[in-house]
């Protein structure tokens, strides 16, 4: 067994650096990480009254400035838009297919069953609005679909369904319900 203390068999490592990553990173540095690079950059122990004060400081985070690129706000308003708009271009594209079924049936002929669906067509179409796209840029069809489908049944902000509870047991069994046993 070595008899050199642990101390000595660890390599020191550079509090100061460590900060400067750390708020590189966008994360904060807390008192006590600051009051410890303080005393290895020193090379000694503060004072008492200084080590009290200085663990109740923080390095904040680095915030950007300004809202969030795609706040809520905008989102419930454009789907309101998205809302009105599909349930037009729905009604049309559904008579639109069912003048195409009563066509090919007058003619004798069959439908590919390959044709995309009036819902289909009905996003397609909003998605291809400058403002739509602008908002939603990188959603397909489909992702836009279940989006507003979340937003027209109300699960669209996780604040709402979101249950503060002091009562930890009921918190998990919020969470994870019980399965339901048969009789």
């Amino acid at each position: 067994m070595s008899k050199t203390p642990f101390e000595k068999q660890r390599l020191q490592v550079n509090l100061v650096e460590q900060i400067e990553h750390e708020i590189a990173l966008g994360h904060g540095a807390s008192g006590d990480v600051l009051l410890a690079a303080i005393e290895q950059s020193v090379g000694f122990e503060l004072d008492a009254p200084l080590r009290n004060v200085l663990p109740k400081f923080s390095s904040p985070a680095v915030s950007r400035r300004g809202r969030p690129s795609n706040p809520k706000g905008r989102e419930d308003f454009a789907l309101r838009e998205v809302d009105a708009r599909y349930s037009r271009l729905l009604r049309k594209h559904q008579e639109e297919a069912e003048q195409r079924r009563r066509l090919a049936a007058a003619a004798g002929d069959v439908l590919a069953s390959a044709e995309p669906t009036p819902s289909e067509l009905a996003y397609i179409e909003i998605l291809k609005l400058k403002h739509i796209k602008r908002l939603f840029p990188s959603l397909d069809w489909l992702a836009l679909r279940n989006k507003h489908s979340q937003w027209k049944n109300g699960h669209f902000h996780s604040a709402d369904n979101h249950v503060d509870s002091e009562d930890f047991d009921a918190e998990i069994e919020w969470q994870f319900p019980a399965p339901q046993r048969r009789s």
